[in-house]
């Protein structure tokens, strides 16, 4: 029986002696503890008994899902189709995929139901495939066909798969923490490093163990590339590309020595495997401070959260945030380089103003930094700063927008025909003759047109606001060019049955394996768009569409005038995909929208554009015909002429999303008129006089004024009123408080309930961090103060509950709704919970006292998470209907002013395992950031 049931027994025992006692004297002092340690019995008890009966559910699940990966791990030793036949693995992948089902309709946490509902819909669409890779392999080897080697690989591989894929299953089954708290440090990632790290190293000592070895490095280091968003400076950036560089090589030569049957590898077996450890081990130490780290001074992980950290630290150069700051600016360039060089390997394109905008955004930044690093002595300097830091921003804005639309030039172009390469590849397979050269050609190009997508969609992924759709797509990206290599390997399998003579059972074999191969990738390749286009700007999109399409005309000029139809055809054919991309993205926005009047405006832009497409193909199927008819020629040019006025049709009628929007140069005393242009009171909306009263211990003033005595008038925006010292390694409620207090000053509280209550929620959260931790006021404080957090939760709830109906962005209203309903629940969860710890004050370092402060804690992050995620969403929303009703320039998140703290020293801690890594790394280049100490380690709140 579970100690909590104990508990509550005991606690009811004290509860019957209470009334007993205080029926006899009301003023019995046995009598009183014996109610106070019945009630706080029955309370924790109760909690402890939910929790324990909750985690049993989750046993028996994880042991469903055990028992699952205890059959495949069987799947090896399956030699024959009558072993095959005895693999029965339905019933417990049913059994599996019903309870995962239940579960995650339980779960109140949006992030970790969808981990669940991912992994389960992962696991149907592959285990199909790993059946009939098993059934390949064994008709592959009982014929002893060439191809056996490649079966062997495809079948491992989805075997891999599909263990990895229940055991993050498993991983979000057991996760009972805020949304994100497990995303920070990366762990799935860390994980699949030290899994693989164990087949790459017996690979290493002995390469015949495992003829996937080299698959096993290359996917090392593809995941390593991702901790790159951990790295705090240029010399972490660049100790971890060294790291990675280093390997690659390494693996290269050993493979050219082993093709050369050169004994001479042990050597670099051992210096690889060296490199690999130290790569763990850089991983292991990034993770870990990224999970500890405060918001602060953590590094965001989107494009859009670092972009609004170089500008927060822009405007208050001498703020707590410089260093921060200044690596997000250095991680933002590192970014808009990697699009630079993505946009001239692929295409040839060069922006001569983008490369050169960079190189000046880095050389302001960098001079201003070495200037903040001195005492401020004089006005000149100060001038200086505020002039370099002016001129910074105004080059951000610049390169932020060039980010964007070099972004979605890459996705118009690469995302346009996802599907051809593979259609090529699979006429290649069943062409007659067998063709191994032209198989091999279409099997080179479908693999780099996978890397291409792969390359785009990692970009895209940063691009998310959303970071959890955000790791959605980087995982699908990944799967792209994995399963593409597998696609390969199938179709190979397919031409070495026919080229060899194989049966008609085999040959039927092989083909059905391949198309489900193809169907799956396929599948990703599809699902890898629709989360591209959501993280792009569809107005964007479209334009670049519309360049396109002109492009392809005059190419196709040039071709009819040179007589070549070929081209002419290819480039007919890139228009239509073209012009389908657009009615795609239009078709989504209007699947997203509620608003009957835009739905209607796009549908009519679409029917004229789908009309246009089908004139434009036929006439240019004269022109093929006819090459020196003026009149079909002429005739074809109107027709494209329509097309892309049907296009810009789409486009005028399309909403932007403003989101992903940069407008012109906007200067901080523009921004701060911005966010103050009401000028209503609120005085009926905040209580100002409760609001007086609460007064938050500590130095650390977030005050635009030196003034902070004077009284809060009605004209006074919250923000100005109190003092929130920075918190503590050991303060994860005022860590909480504090990061829901930046996200509140992004916006005025004036004529705003919104933002009022938020504010009002910070305020108090860090009143509860004081007593809970003893710095300040009694039991009744406590419980006054959760009431008060309770309310304001309530006022934050009925404001996401109405602009979510009023709202007609179906993806926004439901994020809105779910939010409102998390706040409510985990509000009232904090009043039970504070009650709870009011009654064991003075009783520190207790076993239940400790316990209930876990929880305690653990509920206030969630609830400041859900509050800033609700925040967001909100001024999204706002953005988004304000534009529907006005023309006017959108209201860009980078144009926001973000009060930050007044200045105070920045403490520098550096990681040593990290710096010690990233020292030893080959291919390191000094640099000025190298002398940069990382931040400190605290909490758990990202600016994402």
């Amino acid at each position: 029986m579970p100690p909590a049931l104990v508990r509550v027994e005991e606690a009811s025992v004290f509860l019957q002696d209470a009334v007993k006692l205080l029926s006899r004297d009301p003023s019995s002092t046995i009598g009183r503890k014996k109610l106070i340690d019945g009630s706080r019995g029955i309370l924790q008890g109760t909690w402890s008994v939910l929790v324990a009966f909750d985690m049993s559910e989750v046993r028996k699940i994880v042991d469903c899902c055990n028992s699952v990966l205890t059959m495949l791990n069987t799947v090896p030793n399956i030699k024959s189709f009558p072993e095959l036949a005895d693999f029965n693995l339905t019933p417990g992948m049913s059994q599996m995929i019903r309870e995962v089902d239940e579960r995650q309709d339980e779960l109140v946490i949006r992030s970790h139901a969808e981990i669940l509902q991912r992994g389960i819909a992962q696991v149907k669409r592959i285990t199909p495939i790993l059946i009939s890779s098993i059934k390949l392999y064994l008709n592959t080897t009982q014929q002893r066909l060439p191809a056996a080697c490649e079966a062997q690989s495809n079948r491992d591989y989805f075997l891999r798969q599909m263990s990895d894929e229940i055991c993050e299953i498993i991983r979000g089954l057991q996760l009972t923490s805020s949304d994100d708290t497990d995303y920070l440090g990366d762990y799935n990632g860390l994980r699949l490093l030290v899994r693989n790290s164990k087949f790459a190293d017996e690979w290493l000592l002995n390469p015949a163990v495992n003829v996937n070895g080299a698959e096993f490095i290359q996917g090392i280091l593809d995941t390593a590339r991702h901790f790159e968003a951990f790295c705090m400076s240029d010399s972490e950036r660049m100790g971890l590309h060294g790291l990675i560089s280093g390997i690659d090589s390494c693996l290269h030569q050993l493979l050219d020595a082993q093709q050369r049957g050169d004994a001479a590898t042990t050597q670099s077996a051992a210096a690889c495997r060296g490199d690999l450890a130290r790569l763990l081990e850089l991983c292991r130490a990034l993770c870990e401070r990224m999970e500890h780290q405060n918001a602060i001074y953590r590094l965001a992980r989107t494009l859009e959260g670092k972009a609004t950290q170089a500008r927060r630290w822009l405007l208050e150069p001498r703020g707590p945030q410089r260093q921060v700051g200044y690596e997000a600016t250095r991680a933002l360039l590192a970014q808009a380089l990697q699009i630079i060089q993505t946009e001239a390997e692929e295409e040839g394109f060069q922006d001569p103003d983008f490369q050169e905008s960079c190189n000046r955004l880095r050389s302001k930044t960098d001079e201003l930094y070495a200037l903040l690093e001195k005492p401020l002595v004089s006005e000149v300097q100060r001038v200086r700063e505020q002039k370099l830091a002016t001129e910074a921003v105004q080059t951000l804005d610049f390169v932020w927008h060039n980010m964007q639309h070099g972004l979605v030039r890459q996705v118009a172009n690469f995302f346009t025909d996802l599907i051809g390469p593979i259609r090529n590849l699979q006429e290649a397979t069943s062409a007659v003759p067998a063709n191994a050269t032209a198989y091999q050609q279409a099997a080179d190009n479908f693999l780099e047109h996978s890397r291409r997508v792969k390359r785009t969609a990692s970009l895209a992924a940063s691009n998310l606001v959303d970071p959890w759709r955000g790791s959605a797509l980087q995982a699908l990206a990944s799967n792209l060019e994995s399963v593409g290599s597998q696609v390969s390997m199938a179709g190979w399998a397919v031409m070495s049955a026919r080229q060899n003579g194989a049966s008609a059972q085999l040959q039927n074999a092989a083909s059905d394996h391949f198309n489900l191969i193809k169907r799956h990738w396929t599948e990703c390749a599809e699902r890898t768009r629709n989360l591209v286009d959501e993280a792009i700007d569809a107005k964007a999109f479209i334009k670049a569409q519309e360049t396109g399409i002109l492009r392809d005309i005059d190419q196709i000029e040039d071709s009819a005038d040179q007589h070549c139809p070929t081209s002419v055809v290819n480039g007919t054919t890139s228009i239509a995909l073209r012009a389908n991309r657009v009615l795609q993205v239009a078709m989504r926005e209007t699947e997203n929208s509620e608003d009957g009047v835009y739905v209607d405006r796009v549908n009519e832009a679409v029917h004229k554009l789908r009309a246009t497409i089908t004139t434009m193909v036929a006439d240019a199927k004269n022109m093929v015909l006819a090459m020196d008819d003026l009149s079909v020629r002429e005739r074809w040019r109107a027709s494209s002429r329509n097309l892309v006025d049907a296009v810009s049709g789409v486009g005028q009628v399309v909403e932007p999303t403003y989101l992903h929007l940069a407008g012109g140069n906007i200067g901080p005393a523009f921004q701060r008129n911005n966010l103050r242009n009401k000028e209503a009171s609120v005085t009926d909306v905040i209580p100002v006089a409760e609001m007086r009263q609460l007064y938050i211990q500590g130095g650390a003033s977030s005050s635009l004024s030196d003034d902070n005595s004077r009284p809060l008038s009605p004209e006074t925006d919250l923000e100005d009123e109190f003092n929130y010292p920075l918190p503590e390694k050991n303060q994860p409620i005022m860590a909480a408080a504090h990061a829901l207090h930046q996200e509140a000053r992004l916006w005025s509280s004036r004529d705003n309930e919104l933002i009022a209550a938020t504010k009002r929620i910070a305020a108090l959260m860090a009143k509860l961090s004081q007593i809970v931790r003893g710095e300040h006021g009694n039991k009744k404080d406590l419980i006054s103060v959760s009431m008060a957090i309770a309310e304001a939760s309530v006022d934050v709830t009925r404001c996401a509950r109405a602009l979510g109906r009023d709202c007609t962005d179906r993806r926004m209203k439901t994020s809105l709704l779910q939010l409102s309903e998390r706040i409510q629940m985990i509000g009232n969860q904090l009043k039970i919970l504070s009650t709870v710890k009011a009654t064991m004050l003075g009783s520190d370092d207790s076993p239940e006292d400790r316990e209930n402060t876990e929880v305690l804690v653990g509920n206030a992050q969630n609830l400041m998470q859900a509050v800033i995620e609700t925040v967001r969403r909100l001024q999204d929303s706002l953005d988004a209907t304000a534009h529907l009703h006005s023309q006017s320039q959108l209201h860009d998140p980078l144009k926001r002013l973000l009060l930050v703290l007044s200045p105070s020293p920045l403490p520098r801690i550096s990681h040593p395992t990290i710096s010690r890594l990233c020292k030893a790394s080959p291919s390191v280049l000094p640099s000025p950031t190298s002398v940069f100490p990382c931040p400190p380690a605290l909490d758990n709140f990202p600016l994402q």
